[in-house]
């Protein structure tokens, strides 16, 4: 009977290991690979950026009635925001479709803007501009790039502000990257407006 007791725990030791290895496996999976995010969107709706606002002054003087005039933010910039370059996103490691367009303001900011995007969501998923052309290998965006922001969102309309001293001209895509696996997403040429 000893004998039998002592095979009893030991194979319940065994099931014991093998249960928490089992469970820690999935533990590592769900936050390392986190699969569940391919079910979950998260969803962002920006709006537009504005065009720069005009400011008003008053001024008065003792024979006369007061007098507005509005006076622009500075004279050389455009009336309004401008299209730099953009572009539609293609598939490459996932389905995905959406819009790209890099968009000067008034007052000479440039944003990154993201419309109608509709893509997988993924673990670490960044944006970024690439000097790379358009092509279908996914390993060519992630070679010679710059990081603009963590994606906020799979779905929507989002807005990303890029630096003022970062030079435009080499940059011939935003791509949709996945840091961890350094695997490209998608990816939309920057075609000039």
């Amino acid at each position: 009977m000893g004998k039998f007791t002592q095979a009893v725990k030991s194979h319940k030791a065994i099931v014991g290991i093998g249960v928490l290895l089992v469970v820690g496996l999935v533990v590592f999976v769900l936050v390392w690979f986190q699969p569940q995010k391919l079910f979950i969107d998260q969803r962002v709706d920006e709006a537009f950026p504005s065009p720069a606002k005009t400011t008003t002054t008053t001024s008065t003087s003792p024979s006369q009635a007061p007098v507005t005039s509005s006076v622009p933010p500075t004279t050389a910039a455009p009336a309004g925001p401008q299209t730099l370059g953009a572009g539609e996103f293609i598939k490459l490691a996932h389905p995905g479709t959406g819009r790209a367009a890099i968009i000067q303001e008034a007052n000479g900011a440039r944003v990154l803007r993201l419309e109608d995007l509709n893509i997988e969501n993924g673990p670490d998923l960044f944006v970024i501009l690439s000097k790379s052309e358009l092509v279908k290998d996914g390993d060519a965006y992630a070679q010679d790039y710059q990081e603009i922001a963590r994606l906020k969102g799979n779905q929507g309309n989002q807005n990303y502000d890029i630096p003022q001293d970062l030079d435009l001209s080499s940059y011939k895509t935003v791509a949709i990257w996945c840091k961890r696996f350094n695997s490209t997403f998608n990816a939309a040429p920057l075609a000039a407006a």
